[in-house]
């Protein structure tokens, strides 16, 4: 990896790490707009899922596949979107799991801990799993990188809404440290190691299905706090600059 996407992707990684860092603070924000901005902010996560990486994740599905079968590995068409298949079921269990306990009340509360660490180990993991396709984004130029970087980014702030709303003091002492490790981390496995064509599409699958149920879960309507107006405008916002600069 050249001087210039080494430092690109470092930049970004240490931008990843704030909304786990600071984001404590975005909870004195009036309610209503933090609700607005989340709102902005899952759209735009969605839009560049479905308007750059699956485009991106075809390409990596059609390298794989002629690697896969020069290796003889089982069912090469069906590995990236299998992937995302993947993704999408694993935080869908991961969260049936938390709001199972919430549901339940005392009986599982001694289980408590166990879940709740699990579920933010999953985040930690998800979240290093994203640093480390940054080398990826960074080798591919253009507009590839900035793209991933606003889209994660704002991804980013709603996990960790999402997780201090769940977990509370545990994720605001200890949580939110182990997500911006997992960024940090990923990022260094990334610039030390060489990538692969049959690890990379396997990746963005997961991680495609993962931004997929966290932010569309984050927008269900519940209790009337659904922002349609400000979801949409960020999907079809960023969409738009997405195929401008395409």
């Amino acid at each position: 990896m050249s001087f210039g996407p080494f430092w690109s992707s470092a930049i970004v990684a240490l931008v990843w790490m704030l909304p786990f860092c600071v984001g404590i603070r975005f909870h004195e924000v009036p309610s209503r707009a933090r609700r607005a901005w989340l709102s902005v902010a899952g759209g735009t996560a969605i839009a560049y899922v479905f308007v750059d990486l699956l485009p991106e994740m075809q390409r990596m599905q059609e390298i794989f596949s002629l690697g896969a079968v020069n290796r003889g590995l089982p069912f090469p068409e069906y590995r990236v979107h299998g992937s995302a298949l993947i993704g999408f079921v694993f935080f869908y269990a991961l969260e049936s799991m938390a709001a199972a306990t919430r549901r339940e009340g005392d009986a599982v509360e001694q289980d408590r801990p166990i879940v709740t660490w699990f579920h933010i180990g999953g985040f930690a993991v998800y979240c290093g799993l994203m640093a480390y396709l940054l080398r990826e984004d960074a080798d591919r130029g253009g507009w590839a990188l900035p793209a991933y970087a606003v889209a994660m980014f704002c991804h980013f702030w709603i996990v960790d809404h999402a997780l201090r709303r769940e977990h509370g003091r545990p994720y605001d002492r200890v949580g939110r440290w182990l997500l911006a490790g997992g960024i940090l981390a990923g990022w260094i496995v990334a610039a030390l190691g060489a990538s692969s064509d049959l690890v990379l599409p396997t990746l963005m699958g997961l991680i495609a299905g993962g931004v997929v149920m966290n932010s569309i879960k984050e927008e269900l309507p519940e209790k009337g706090q659904a922002k349609v107006l400000p979801f949409v405008a960020g999907a079809l916002g960023y969409a738009l600059i997405l195929i401008l600069v395409s």
